[in-house]
């Protein structure tokens, strides 16, 4: 059985989050800072490059688990074998996702900054690093699927039937990892059955909205949680209010007058008090 060798470059993003803050703020004047509208664009700038460094960390974390695991693969028993195999598909998959993830945000970022009447001309260098460093990074994962398929007979076989899995297990995983989100006005929401109108006594208690006590989540859309790491919105952060119940700090909403981002900084403690995200966007 031939062993495999995984070597990967390292790209060090440490401190470009941090970098840019500082070229950014450098290149703001003091009364310049004082402007709201400006301020906000730099600081909806900040969380997008935050969450790009977080991803490219978090693959960097993945290639190095998917080279421990594919290290000593001799001498190992057909249970090990198949559960190495399905950790680095996993492992793989995370890094595909992460690295689709980090582009849309780029491109977003690169965007919304040239867009902008507070353009930081900085920060566009530091994005085209920043192409540059996942263009790598892209690269390596290329030659990091292609050494896993170089594995030993079991580990093959195991990768051919990873997307093939049995159809129980994959209704499972399915179910556990799907999430739903809709969007819409109020009357839109109402219409479809999410929201349900209330009376003028529970507004004296300064509700607003309320969800139906049941819905058809065939309406929302579907999300896989481990995947799903930002949406995007065309619609202004302030016409956006989210509904239902979501852990404080595992998540964050940036944009401008234009379109919002939600963040999701902790999928599992995000969707843990409720599969269904629901937004009103008000006008």
């Amino acid at each position: 059985m031939d062993s495999m060798a995984v070597r990967i470059s390292r790209i060090r993003v440490t401190g470009v989050v941090f970098f840019a803050f500082l070229l950014i703020l450098s290149s703001c004047s003091p009364e310049q800072k004082k402007l709201d509208p400006q301020q906000e664009h730099v600081e909806s700038m900040m969380a997008i490059l935050a969450q790009v460094q977080k991803n490219l960390g978090r693959i960097q974390q993945k290639e190095a688990v998917v080279e421990r695991l594919s290290s000593g693969i001799e001498g190992r028993d057909t249970t090990d074998v198949e559960k190495i195999g399905k950790d680095i598909m996993a492992s793989i998959r995370f890094i595909d996702s992460s690295l689709v993830a980090s582009k849309k945000l780029i491109r977003k970022l690169e965007e919304e900054n040239k867009s902008s009447s507070y353009r930081v001309e900085s920060l566009d260098r530091l994005v085209s690093e920043l192409k540059i460093a996942i263009n790598t990074k892209d690269k390596e994962v290329n030659a990091l699927k292609g050494n896993v398929q170089k594995l030993n007979t079991q580990i093959s076989s195991l990768i051919a039937t990873v997307d093939v899995l049995d159809e129980f297990i994959q209704d499972q995983e399915i179910q556990l990892y799907t999430a739903y989100y809709i969007t819409g006005s109020f009357n839109e929401l109402v219409a479809k059955g999410i929201l349900v109108r209330i009376n003028p006594l529970e507004k004296l208690f300064g509700s607003e909205y309320r969800l139906a006590s049941d819905f058809n989540v065939k309406l929302f859309k579907k999300v896989d949680i481990t995947e799903t790491r930002d949406l995007f919105f065309n619609m202004p952060l302030k016409s956006l209010k989210i509904i239902t119940p979501h852990t404080v700090g595992s998540y964050e909403l940036v944009g401008g007058k234009s379109s919002s981002l939600l963040l999701i900084r902790d999928e599992n403690a995000f969707w843990q008090k409720s599969r269904c995200l629901v937004i009103v966007i008000e006008e």
